[in-house]
């Protein structure tokens, strides 16, 4: 394999995977020394405890297409679990560890942070107790329990071999690495330590330089939006309201007879900051414009274009530098959430 990045979401691959990635992409930070990555698998008999103690607490969280991921019980009515398993909407079903099936609603998240809160009327098995003080050290020993492979709350042992890294522009800032073996399903359930308390909850998976890695939000810091998504606060990533964009390289410039450079829009989302900003796109049934520049910053790839759009807050305006047909020329649009969300 070439030196290149995998990054996805773990969704289940039977229900509708959410994004997958294949871009080269350089992690931040290099692993530390004296880690026994070969140990990585090896789980300790407390942590086989804690899963003991804490399985009770996790439950699959299935939408109208069937199961979507993993969440868990902090608090009596309230289940924590990743942005990216709720975010194509509900109703959401939660399937306890008692095989008990129960209605939730959304309260609120952190898309930035890919967390989310449901709030649920049933009655918690148990409760996993939140570290939000302590920060994770490298080589860490560490467990999830999850839905993968289609294993119902099994668990995953694995260690922690990076801090707070930056592996894809798709993906929120600050993710923790780990070995844990991962898949698709076991999105948004809980990553705990040798003490039982909840790290991180995990978001994606990826094949990288150094072998397969698996990630998680951590919750280091996060008490206070813990807190204002329990309150309802709903808190987006900007978005230009596009799908399909790419980099217009050479070998497709040629075959559109365009100059190279800069990311060819694809679809202009209705509704959406481009569609507001007049960008066309493959729906006018002509050649999609041409994205040259944010706000003078020169974008070549889909990679380059999402890093500066996240650089700014919903309700920024930015300037884009647009070449439609022979045509170049300067347009604002004023970032919004991706539409229908």
């Amino acid at each position: 394999m070439r030196k290149a990045w995998g990054i996805l979401l773990l969704l289940p691959l039977a229900g509708a995977l959410y994004a997958l990635w294949s871009q080269p992409v350089q992690l931040w930070g290099r692993p530390e020394k004296n880690v026994t990555w070969e140990l990585a698998q090896a789980p300790p008999e407390r942590l086989q405890e804690v899963y003991t103690r804490a399985h009770p607490a996790v439950l699959r969280i299935d939408g109208p297409e069937g199961s979507r991921g993993t969440g868990f019980f902090y608090r009596e009515g309230l289940v924590l679990t990743a942005y990216h398993v709720v975010a194509e909407g509900g109703p959401y079903t939660l399937v306890l560890s008692n095989q008990k099936r129960a209605t939730a609603t959304l309260l609120g998240f952190a898309e930035p942070m890919d967390l989310a809160i449901l709030a649920t009327e049933a009655r918690a098995p148990a409760l996993l107790s939140l570290e939000t003080q302590r920060r994770p050290q490298v080589g860490e020993a560490v467990l999830h329990i999850g839905n993968g492979r289609n294993q119902f709350i099994a668990p995953r042992y694995g260690r922690i071999t990076r801090l707070f890294v930056d592996p894809s522009p798709f993906l929120p800032q600050g993710l923790v690495g780990t070995s844990l073996p991962l898949s698709p399903g076991d999105s948004g359930g809980p990553v705990l330590d040798l003490e039982g308390k909840v790290v991180g909850v995990a978001v994606a998976i990826g094949q990288t330089e150094e072998g397969f890695r698996s990630f998680f939000t951590p919750l280091l810091g996060r008490g206070q939006v813990l807190t204002e998504m329990e309150g309802g606060k709903r808190s987006y990533w900007p978005y230009l309201g596009l799908r399909g964009p790419r980099g217009l390289t050479p070998e497709l410039a040629r075959e559109l007879g365009l100059p190279p450079g800069g990311v060819l829009v694809g679809e202009v989302v209705p509704g959406g900051a481009a569609h507001r900003a007049g960008l066309r796109g493959l729906e006018t049934g002509g050649v999609p414009d041409v994205i040259l520049e944010v706000n003078g910053v020169p974008v070549n790839s889909f990679e380059e274009l999402l890093r500066e759009v996240r650089k700014r807050q919903v309700g920024d305006r930015i300037t884009l530098k647009v070449r439609r047909g022979s045509q170049v020329f300067q347009v604002e649009a004023t970032l919004a959430p991706f539409p229908g969300r």
